[in-house]
């Protein structure tokens, strides 16, 4: 519930990521983003810079929350009104990684209507963590989760211009809305582990960016186009396998093997969400543990349209599962 609405990237969906990108216009222009699959609340503020945003750390009017750990809690109203800033308030501190706008994160929460004691979403009924992208979320989300740690438990009051508006679509909760957090893990490729730099050199292909950060990839003049697809582990994780049932979160950049097409989902913030089902083009990924760092290489072939599409390398970091 607590999503907005994804664009979910014909990039990522398509049976070969050569097709998706063979969509692109040519150069610098060429886009991997998709168009969103609705259209924005009335009322709902779009493009929020969160450095920008006036975001409190405590409020008299945020409610007290009673129950065991692990379970949706029971919050006490005061009667105040809704603090009118994003006001988020620590209730438990973490030692984890810091939280950035761009991560995913898997998370144990609940959410409630201003002054409602029923919950309108609650992962903790669900009997499982979730897991999102940190783009894909309502602003009150990326801005008051961005700057914590992994352990931390927050509170946050989300005013309604940051969460869906005053005006219900799509079944969504209206008005300022209140979030208990427990933020759990980041989906990442620190610490994973280097292995697969010698068979990247051989094939004339270099990716920079260190790991848990930024990558991009570049073919060496000359490099020797592959003729079938290539599936290179270029650091290798420690989360749990893909297998072909999965839908998973990743980051990714591309390029033509001539360099005239190139794109980045760091650059454009926009990461990418695939469904392994959906995608037989990256089953070499099958096997392939989270938090891993990949390196796919596809032939030059033919388009949907008959157009012809030339060779590309992707570096992809498995962030997650969804």
């Amino acid at each position: 519930m607590l999503r907005r609405h994804l664009a979910l990237s014909a990039l990522a969906l398509a049976s070969s990521l050569v097709l998706a990108a063979c969509g692109s216009s040519t150069g610098a222009d060429a886009t991997a983003t998709a168009t969103p699959s609705g259209t924005t609340s009335p009322g709902v503020a779009t493009g929020v810079v969160c450095s920008g945003l006036t975001i409190d750390e405590s409020s008299t009017a945020l409610p007290t929350l009673a129950g065991e750990e692990g379970t949706t809690p029971v919050p006490t109203w005061t009667g105040e009104a809704a603090p009118a800033n994003l006001t988020v308030a620590t209730l438990a501190e973490g030692d984890g990684a810091t939280v950035t706008e761009s991560d995913f994160v898997t998370v144990s929460y609940a959410g409630w209507q201003w002054d409602s004691d029923k919950t309108f979403d609650s992962s903790y009924e669900r009997g499982k963590p979730a897991t999102f992208s940190l783009q894909g979320v309502i602003t009150g989300w990326r801005c008051g989760l961005a700057g914590h740690k992994v352990g931390d438990r927050v509170l946050m009051s989300v005013p309604s211009q940051y969460a869906y508006g005053e005006t219900a679509t799509n079944g969504s909760p209206t008005g300022p809305l209140v979030f208990v957090v427990e933020i759990k893990a980041l989906g990442t490729t620190a610490g994973a582990s280097l292995e697969g730099e010698q068979a990247l050199a051989e094939r004339g292909v270099t990716v920079t960016g260190e790991l848990g950060s930024a990558a991009s990839i570049s073919v060496s003049e000359g490099a020797v186009e592959p003729t079938q697809t290539e599936v290179i582990v270029l650091a290798r994780g420690t989360g749990a396998a893909i297998t072909a049932e999965d839908t998973i979160g990743l980051n990714m950049a591309f390029t033509s093997w001539d360099g005239s097409v190139s794109q980045s989902s760091w650059e454009q913030a926009s990461p990418q969400y695939v469904t392994m089902a959906q995608a037989p083009g990256l089953s070499g990924l099958i096997g392939v543990p989270a938090g891993s760092r990949v390196v796919v290489l596809m032939p030059a072939g033919t388009g949907s349209s008959g157009e012809s599409v030339p060779a590309f390398a992707y570096v992809l970091d498995v962030a997650a599962f969804l």
